[in-house]
């Protein structure tokens, strides 16, 4: 657990965002549709986190994002919070303070082509 944060205020949640969880299921012909289902809709804090991989001259710098929402026990790691268009699949979830107020979400962008709503 990390140390403790100061909660953030509700007025600070400004940016809406949907929440999907991915469905695979077999085609039938040896590969994999995804489905994303709808886990409804929230608002959010969005921050950009930077992470350096590597070391040397192989070092790579990815975006990551973080996510402050409602407490929202449905909510796993894999899950996608799409914002203004585009895909975040969450890689890492923190109940700020174990207080099961908010969730701090840590996030990449994914590219999504064809996937289908559900």
């Amino acid at each position: 657990m990390s140390a403790l944060r100061k909660q953030p205020s509700l007025a600070s949640l400004r940016n809406r965002v949907n929440l999907w969880r991915i469905i695979e299921t077999d085609d039938g012909a040896g590969g994999s549709d995804f489905t994303l289902n709808s886990l409804g809709q929230s608002w959010a804090r969005v921050g950009v986190k930077s992470n350096l991989f590597g070391s040397g001259a192989g070092h790579s710098q990815t975006a990551r994002f973080e996510f402050t929402l409602r407490f929202d026990p449905q909510l796993a790691k894999g899950d996608l919070i799409e914002w203004q268009g585009a895909h975040y699949q969450i890689e890492l979830m923190e109940n700020l303070n174990m207080r099961n107020a908010y969730l701090l979400c840590t996030a990449k962008h994914i590219e999504m082509e064809g996937a289908q709503y559900g």
